[in-house]
């Protein structure tokens, strides 16, 4: 997939948002799950992964704390915070609303009255 990171730019923050709702992370493994996941689909570039943290973490919807990964290396990691857990609850919501205009929408598989 050509240019990856301009289809999910608006949905960076939830992605991220929702690896933290299950443990906590570290930026590079955080770029590990969403290839993983996505099977080499999408790719966020370091820059909207660390640029999207700022923003998370200036909005206290994260934290941030220096921990050892399973190899003993010292990173930052990363830990959704209450007011993260319910952004995160709240688009939820919205995601199959969202999901489902898209497909329409995309897919050409809408209708529209050009006479209203």
């Amino acid at each position: 997939m050509t240019n990856s990171g301009e289809y999910v730019r608006g949905f960076t923050n939830y992605i991220i948002l929702s690896i933290l709702a299950k443990f906590d992370s570290y930026g590079y493994e955080m770029t590990k799950i969403i290839e993983a996941v996505s099977k080499q689909n999408i790719q966020l570039t370091e820059a909207t992964l660390y640029t999207a943290l700022k923003r998370l973490l200036a909005e206290d919807k994260i934290k941030s704390y220096t921990g050892k990964n399973k190899k003993g290396m010292k990173r930052r990691y990363y830990q959704i915070t209450p007011l993260g857990k319910k952004e995160l609850q709240l688009f939820r919501k919205d995601w199959v609303m969202i999901e489902n205009t898209l497909s329409s929408l995309v897919g050409g598989n809408f209708v529209y009255n050009r006479e209203n």
